[in-house]
């Protein structure tokens, strides 16, 4: 891992809060010139530690009001049958998640979806379509409690 000092860790914070930030406003908030804080950011991207900037969009807006975890459970623990599923899921754009857990199913899943005939639409047209799956859990959000995409460094 690289070496972060408190100004690198400083300015990581704040560009997970709002990466339209400019250089000069980044600057003035970690008490350094433009040049220095435009070389720090770069290095920092370098590092991979930040790997690209997003714009975060209100769901609600968009009237995409469905937000479901599916638990999956593959008929058979094989490489290939994993290689197959996620190859598939990563192709799904209502897909915002995929990860492969340990405990009673194998794939965790976050969906979002306009309304529940999508998600029955989801599962039959898309879902369905996998003979390697053998189980599907699904609960679906009633209200978001918490939603953030930044990881807070000390």
């Amino acid at each position: 891992m690289p070496t972060l000092d408190m100004i690198d860790i400083r300015l990581i914070n704040e560009l997970q809060k709002d990466g339209k930030q400019s250089i000069k406003q980044l600057a003035e908030k970690v008490n350094l010139s433009v040049t220095p804080t435009h070389e720090r950011i770069k290095r920092i991207e370098a590092s991979g530690i930040i790997n690209k900037y997003v714009a975060l969009i209100d769901p609600k807006i968009l009237q995409i009001d469905l937000v479901v975890y599916c638990q999956v459970t593959l008929v058979k623990h094989q490489e290939i049958y994993f290689k197959e599923f996620e190859d598939y899921v990563h192709q799904l754009d209502e897909v915002l998640e995929v990860s492969y857990i340990a405990g009673a199913y194998d794939y965790l899943l976050k969906i979002v979806l306009s309304d529940m005939k999508e998600y029955q639409e989801f599962i039959l047209k898309k879902m369905s379509q996998l003979k390697i799956v053998s189980n599907m859990q699904s609960s679906f959000v009633i209200t978001q409690v918490k939603n953030e995409t930044r990881i807070k460094l000390r």
